[in-house]
């Protein structure tokens, strides 16, 4: 094993277990041709006590009830796995993209102490909001790579499912306000992920994904 792909080992099980799981979880739907997004709800000492994947775009069996509706965002999937006994106020949400409206409604009314993401929402940014000097201020990522890892990841997907000529606008606006997350997501294999797990996936491009985030720190200032 090269050094890179070593590095990419010792960054990976660095990271706090809720952000490894939420990526898998989003590398998961991704693999399944489902829009990549994760979410992890961990107790007050930060174990994962429930968890969730976006299946918002995929039909026959599944994980919960919401499978198939447009209900079943990451987020709304976590938070309904957990029981109504518990208590969330010192429980933290995690998830690889910034929450919507309507998760982030439904992290507040549950009483969930904290919200923690990845990565800023892609849709946002590619409607123009979020492009000032600060756009995400809320983004908790451990490290700026899984900001890249995460919203590659999303873009790919949506990459994937349009039927559409030419790219999706939403991976065309981000070349011009994300040009390293683009530039990663160029880097990888085509089409849908075939690897088991994104460990798996991801490792090969180590060195190109630390080289584009350190290139992402300089151009934002984080």
């Amino acid at each position: 094993m090269g050094n890179g792909q070593q590095g990419f080992d010792e960054a990976w099980h660095a990271a706090p277990e809720p952000v490894r799981r939420a990526l898998a979880l989003a590398y998961e739907a991704l693999a399944a041709g489902g829009l990549a997004v994760g979410a992890v709800l961990t107790d007050a000492t930060g174990k994962p006590v429930a968890e969730g994947r976006n299946e918002a775009y995929e039909d026959g069996p599944g994980t919960g009830p919401l499978r198939g509706t447009p209900l079943a965002h990451a987020e709304m999937n976590a938070l309904g796995a957990a029981r109504t006994g518990w208590d969330l106020g010192t429980a933290t949400l995690w998830s690889t993209q910034e929450p919507c409206s309507m998760c982030a409604a439904a992290a507040e009314f549950t009483g969930v102490g904290r919200v923690r993401y990845l990565a800023p929402d892609p849709w946002a940014l590619s409607s123009g909001h979020g492009t000032g000097s600060d756009p995400y201020p809320a983004a908790d990522p451990g490290g700026p790579h899984w900001l890249l890892v995460a919203n590659a990841m999303f873009l790919r997907s949506v990459a994937v499912a349009s039927d559409g000529p030419g790219e999706p606008r939403i991976l065309t606006h981000h070349r011009a306000v994300e040009p390293e997350t683009t530039a990663f997501h160029d880097t990888l294999p085509a089409g849908l992920p075939t690897a088991t797990a994104p460990e798996d996936w991801l490792r090969p491009h180590w060195t190109r994904l630390t080289e584009l985030s350190a290139a992402r720190e300089l151009r934002t200032g984080r």
